[in-house]
């Protein structure tokens, strides 16, 4: 990665538009970014904490929740800023555990009905030579089994 990116290239590194970088710096979800002649510069310490914000916006944190985390970043690493940083991490953390659990268990559920469904489909399904008319009828109503 480049040491020294302008708008447009991190806005293509990232995946956010030019709009959406500086309306993050606006808000506070990311630092003020170093500017030359005007231009905003983003070197390596820039990209690397979007990186870190997008990936707490893609595990489902609320824009306060990271607006916060940065505001007590800015603090320093003072003992309460890192305790508090940390308490919003675990928390956040938790959450996911919980999210993941909850999906562990609708894919286990999921999981089988596709195996209900596949034995259904299979006892439906006679072999083309024991086919007749009387075994070739619809299979039974799906909704039965929801």
């Amino acid at each position: 990665m480049p040491t020294a990116m302008t708008i447009a290239e991190a806005a293509l590194a990232t995946g956010l538009t030019t709009h959406t970088l500086r309306y993050y710096e606006q808000i506070g979800l990311i630092d003020p970014v170093p500017r030359r002649s005007g231009q905003r510069v983003y070197g390596d310490i820039e990209m690397r904490f979007i990186q870190f914000v997008l990936k707490l916006r893609a595990t489902g944190m609320p824009m306060r929740d990271i607006q916060a985390y940065v505001r007590l970043r800015r603090e320093g690493d003072t003992p309460d800023s890192i305790r508090q940083r940390g308490d919003l991490l675990v928390r956040h953390a938790a959450h996911l555990r919980e999210q993941r659990a909850s999906l562990d268990e609708t894919i286990v559920r999921i999981d089988e009905k596709i195996a209900l469904y596949g034995s259904m489909y299979a006892d439906a399904t006679p072999s083309p030579a024991v086919a007749s008319p009387a075994t070739a009828s619809a299979p039974s109503n799906p909704r039965k089994h929801a």
